[in-house]
């Protein structure tokens, strides 16, 4: 008897564009919620796999290689690269869109995830998630990437839950996680209490909610409405904590899709995203 070829099976596949971040310094370097959250998550030991999109610029080709080393990679050519200016003052990040996101649809990879983690960035897809659909994962979502304006040359600011449209968030609704920052919802809410029940009014009691707010924690919520508020154990100064929040939503997808409780998964998640800033502060 011959037996069929096995799928390749991953912890975590992460899908979103990858980026290109100008610094006002002058410096430039990849990122993106696809690079931070695969960074998190291979160096938590899970196995990772990635679609996403990418030009030819060298920031870009340098953020491909990476991920090349940290996982299974697929990327869609495009002809420029999603680009963001990131300003940070006191803490208070200011992004500028440079250059906005091609439409992202490509078919499915033969690639078998427990978790299927999306972060867009730049509304780079919509209800249809690219073609990136995997019966059978767990499903997670990082919403900042659909509660942003983009309008290039302008500052981003948040938009309210209101703009998502009816089809994605009927989507969403049925997703296993869903995350977001503090910033993320401003135009939601002042604090994470109120965004936590905003949130939830939209999408239903289904998802599992994760609010981040940096140093102040992360605030969970279960469908039946059990709150956990979770703080650092070590507060990390001196960095930006850009990246952090992928890192965390990646980290609780795969800790509550192998059955750990709410407490135990954002535990895990909240020191994955304090040991990424920790390393990234020891290079700096």
């Amino acid at each position: 008897m011959v037996s069929e070829p096995r799928l390749p099976t991953v912890d975590v596949l992460v899908v979103g564009a990858l980026t290109i971040d100008h610094f006002t310094d002058g410096s430039s370097a990849p990122g993106g919620s696809v690079l931070h959250a695969t960074r998190v998550a291979a160096a938590t030991g899970l196995s990772v796999a990635v679609v996403t999109q990418a030009a030819s610029e060298p920031e870009a080709r340098a953020g491909l290689s990476e991920l090349a080393q940290l996982g299974v990679v697929h990327a869609e050519r495009v002809w420029s690269s999603l680009a963001f200016t990131h300003a940070e003052t006191n803490g208070v990040r200011r992004l500028t869109l440079d250059a906005p996101a091609a439409p992202f649809s490509c078919p499915a990879r033969p690639l078998f995830p427990r978790v299927v983690l999306y972060g867009p960035v730049a509304a780079e897809y919509g209800a249809g998630l690219g073609g990136q659909v995997y019966d059978g994962a767990f499903r997670a979502a990082i919403l900042q990437g659909w509660l942003r304006s983009l309008d290039p040359g302008a500052a981003i600011r948040a938009l309210p839950l209101s703009s998502l449209g009816s089809v994605l968030v009927e989507r969403l609704a049925s997703f296993d996680l869903l995350v977001a920052s503090e910033e993320d919802l401003s135009a939601v809410a002042a604090g994470a209490g109120e965004q936590l029940s905003a949130v939830r009014a939209v999408f239903g009691p289904h998802p599992i909610l994760a609010v981040t707010g940096g140093a102040r924690g992360a605030w969970l919520e279960e469908g039946d409405g059990t709150r956990v508020h979770l703080t650092p154990a070590r507060v990390i100064s001196g960095i930006p904590m850009t990246g952090a929040g992928d890192g965390f939503a990646a980290v609780m997808a795969a800790s509550l899709s192998s059955g750990l409780d709410l407490e135990e998964a954002g535990a895990r998640a909240t020191a994955a995203a304090v040991s990424y800033l920790e390393r990234r502060l020891e290079v700096s």
